[in-house]
C-alpha cells in the first residue's frame, strides 16, 4: 500500500509541476498585451486630472478601446489554454491546420508510447495477461503489488515520469505557438472584432462581437 502511494504522490507532484504554469501565465509571453497598452495610452493621454473630473463624453472612447483590447486579450488566452489542455487545438482555431494536426498527433504518440512503455516494463505478474484486475479481488491484486520492490518498479515509474515531462512540454510549445499564431492574426487583421450597440456601464455602449475571419 505505501508503494502505491508513494506512485501515486510522484504522478500528482509531477502533474503539479504542469498546472503551475498555467497558474502564472507562460514564460516569456503578457496574457493581456492589448489591454496594458490601451491602458497606458489612456493614462497618458488623460493625464493626471482626477476622475471625477473626466466628463461621459470624454470617458466614452477610451472605454471603447479597452473593451476592444480586453476581447483581444480573451482571444490569446483562449487559445492558449486550449493548446495547454489539448496540444494542437488552439492551432486548428486559428486556421493552423498543419501545426494543430502535427502538435496533435505528436500527443497522442507521446501518451500512447508512454503507456505502453510503463505497461511492458512492469513486473511480468502484474500485466493483463497474467492478472484480471477487473476479475481479481481487490486484496489480491494489492499484495500482488507489495510483493515487489520500489527497485523493480522503477523502470516503468521512470519510464512514466519521463512521459510526462516531455508530454508537459509539448503542451507549453503548443500553448505558445497558439498565443503567437492568434496574435498575428489579430494584428494583420485576419481576425477582426465586429462592434455592436448594448447595454454597458452609460447606458447604451459600444460592445463586440465575437472574432470573424
Amino acid at each position: 500500500m505505501k508503494k502505491m502511494a508513494l506512485f501515486l504522490a510522484l504522478l500528482s507532484l509531477s502533474s503539479l509541476a504542469f498546472a503551475l504554469p498555467m497558474q502564472k501565465g507562460y514564460p516569456g509571453l503578457s496574457l493581456s498585451p492589448y489591454s496594458s497598452a490601451e491602458m497606458a495610452a489612456a493614462a497618458e493621454a488623460l493625464g493626471s486630472r482626477p476622475f471625477g473630473e473626466l466628463t461621459i463624453a470624454e470617458l466614452t472612447p477610451y472605454l471603447a478601446r479597452i473593451e476592444l483590447a480586453a476581447r483581444k486579450d480573451a482571444w490569446l488566452k483562449m487559445g492558449s489554454a486550449m493548446s495547454m489542455h489539448v496540444p494542437g487545438a488552439g492551432q486548428l482555431r486559428n486556421g493552423d491546420t498543419l501545426a494543430g494536426l502535427g502538435y496533435l498527433t505528436l500527443h497522442l504518440a507521446t501518451v500512447a508510447g508512454t503507456l505502453v512503455g510503463y505497461y511492458f516494463l512492469l513486473p511480468s505478474d502484474l500485466q493483463f495477461d497474467k492478472l484480471d484486475y477487473f476479475a481479481t479481488p481487490k486484496t489480491t491484486v494489492r499484495d500482488a503489488w507489495k510483493a515487489h520492490s520500489m527497485v523493480e518498479l522503477m523502470p516503468a515509474m521512470g519510464v512514466m515520469a519521463a512521459g510526462m515531462l516531455v508530454d508537459g512540454g509539448l503542451r507549453l510549445l503548443s500553448a505558445k505557438g497558439a498565443y503567437s499564431g492568434a496574435k498575428a492574426a489579430i494584428d494583420s487583421g485576419k481576425v477582426t472584432f465586429a462592434p455592436v450597440v448594448g447595454p454597458g456601464y452609460f447606458g447604451m455602449d459600444m460592445m463586440f462581437r465575437s472574432p470573424r475571419r
